[in-house]
């Protein structure tokens, strides 16, 4: 839950969209785990992250979406695609009030899937609902290595 928290408040930062051709890949690694965010460096705008908690075994995921019923609590399917790999993810669906912006959150296991996923050549593309997203991989394997060697693969 403490990762989870500080996925949201990391994501309230979230500045206009004028950053959204500036987004990289960015890892981080802090006291309680690590990270992995897509996102404009030193700006707050982040369109998703995964972080971990050392030795949970688990990643919590976040991104930016408003879905067709944004209601809190909305339980909102995402899933995540790299080549030949697929991903559902179960979230549930959060409004940030200060910032006027919703955010589906769920937890992953941390396994080599989700490693492939995050290290395969091309795009990330993220669908939900009616919409989709593709976010270029360029960098994510150089900057997930905090994440990935903080935290233990699920067995």
């Amino acid at each position: 839950m403490l990762l989870i928290g500080f996925a949201a408040a990391a994501l309230s930062l979230v500045v206009a969209s004028a950053h959204a051709q500036d987004r990289v890949w960015i890892g981080d690694t802090y006291e309680e785990g690590a990270s992995l965010i897509y996102g404009t460096p030193d700006t707050g705008d982040i369109a998703l992250s995964f972080s971990c908690a050392r030795g949970s075994g688990k990643v919590a995921f976040s991104y930016i979406f408003e879905p067709i019923n944004p209601t809190e609590g909305a339980r909102v399917e995402v899933t995540l695609e790299a080549g030949d790999i697929i991903m559902p993810v179960q979230t549930t669906g959060t409004r940030l009030e200060m910032d006027d912006i919703f955010v589906l959150e769920g937890q992953i296991p941390f396994d080599a899937q989700l490693v492939d996923l995050l290290t395969s050549q091309g795009a990330l593309e993220v669908f939900v609902e009616d919409g989709s997203e593709e976010i270029p991989l360029e960098g994510a394997r150089q900057a997930g290595r905090k994440l990935f060697e903080t935290c233990p693969l699920s067995r």
